[in-house]
Formats: structure tokens, C-alpha cells, sequence
């Protein structure tokens, strides 16, 4: 007999974070007042403690809470995952910081040179 529970909704622990708890730790860890947060998103108290109770949220409203609470959700949910990711200011940042270790390199280089030069 098959079961009519829906199949995302099996392994919710395993498969994914529950959002609506995510989102409600946040905002009482924080100590935010939801009617702050539920009058930036432009909905009712009672709205927000429903996204409370949810398993998931969609994505516009995730962008939205992220928006409202100026916490970036989404790459925060990513650090659950699985594998290790990289963001385009992560890899900028990288090649940002090999450019100035490899001038630091030449400058104690340099440094070496100078010090060589000055003994003589």
C-alpha cells in the first residue's frame, strides 16, 4: 500500500534544515520584535508565525525575510550543505589576496636586498 505522505515531507531532518524554526531562532536570538519584522514584509503577526510553523518557505520569501532582517539566509542554508561551495566575492577575495601575498613576497625580497646592500 502506498503511503500518501508526500515524499519531500519524508526525512525532513536528513534532507534539509526546517526553515520556519530557522527563521524563528534567528529573530528570537536576536531579539527582534516580529511586528517590526512582519510590518517590513508588509504582512500580519499572525502571517509571520505561520512561516514559523512551515518545513519550507519559498524562495521570494526567503529573499524577502533575508531583505527585511539584513541577514543573508540563503548563504547561511548553504553552510548546511553537504559539500564546501565557493562564492564569486569568495574567489575575487582569493585572487585578491594571492596578488597582495605575492607583492609582499617581492617586497621581502627586496627587503633581503636592501638589508645585504646596507651590511656591505
Amino acid at each position: 500500500m502506498k503511503s500518501n505522505a508526500r515524499e519531500y515531507k519524508k526525512d525532513l531532518g536528513n534532507r534539509y534544515p526546517l526553515i520556519g524554526n530557522f527563521i524563528h531562532y534567528h529573530i528570537y536570538h536576536n531579539k527582534i520584535k516580529k511586528a517590526d519584522v512582519s510590518r517590513a514584509l508588509h504582512i500580519l503577526p499572525s502571517g509571520l508565525n505561520e512561516y514559523f510553523k512551515k518545513d519550507s518557505l519559498q524562495f521570494a520569501i526567503l529573499w524577502k525575510l533575508s531583505m527585511a532582517l539584513e541577514h543573508n539566509f540563503i548563504a547561511q542554508l548553504g553552510e548546511y550543505l553537504p559539500y564546501r561551495f565557493e562564492t564569486i566575492k569568495e574567489k575575487e577575495l582569493k585572487k585578491e589576496l594571492a596578488e597582495k601575498e605575492a607583492i609582499i613576497h617581492k617586497m621581502e625580497i627586496q627587503m633581503e636586498t636592501m638589508k645585504e646592500m646596507m651590511r656591505k
